[in-house]
């Protein structure tokens, strides 16, 4: 009888250890949530965040990825508005999606003039507070079709209203 108790109390403790956990890890969701002040938000070639800023280039063209495919090269300026060392390939990976005849394009490797600059935007640490010029480079399908770029709301995970189209002529 007295493991029995024990175990009813231990169990009762975990319980409530479990509970408090929960409690304090939804507090600070919730702290984390309502600290966001711009989930999202783009206007003039620029998507703004709490977290960071991308501020698209006018040059955005058509070239050949690493195996002679059309690719859309698309150029950007990124700044860290976070504490962490950030890489804007992942951050761009997550946070962009660019789409073509309601497809998604995929990113691929770049070649010649361009591999250093897209590769960086792949593997560099970008510091906080800091700024990085960068590209991103996806697979087009058609080069005639337009590509759509689209931006994530941080705080919902869903996806703006606002949308860049990007022309390929």
């Amino acid at each position: 009888m007295k493991k029995a108790k024990k175990q009813k109390a231990a169990d009762e403790i975990t319980a409530k250890q479990q509970e408090n956990d929960n409690k304090q890890n939804n507090d600070q969701q919730k702290k984390t949530t309502n600290q966001i002040k711009n989930a999202g938000t783009y206007t003039d070639l620029t998507y703004d965040t709490d977290w960071y800023t991308f501020k698209i280039s006018n040059d955005v063209k058509l070239i050949k990825d690493s195996n002679g495919d059309a690719a859309l090269l698309v150029k950007y300026n990124y700044t860290n508005k976070t504490q962490n060392n950030e890489v804007p390939q992942r951050v761009q990976n997550t946070a962009i999606m660019l789409k073509q005849d309601n497809q998604q394009l995929s990113a691929t490797a770049a070649k010649g003039e361009y591999a250093t600059i897209v590769n960086s935007s792949n593997n560099g640490l970008v510091q906080p507070n800091k700024n990085f010029d960068g590209a991103l480079l996806v697979k087009v399908k058609d080069t005639d079709s337009e590509v759509t770029m689209y931006f994530k709301n941080i705080q919902t995970n869903g996806w703006l209203d606002t949308t860049q189209p990007l022309k390929l002529k």
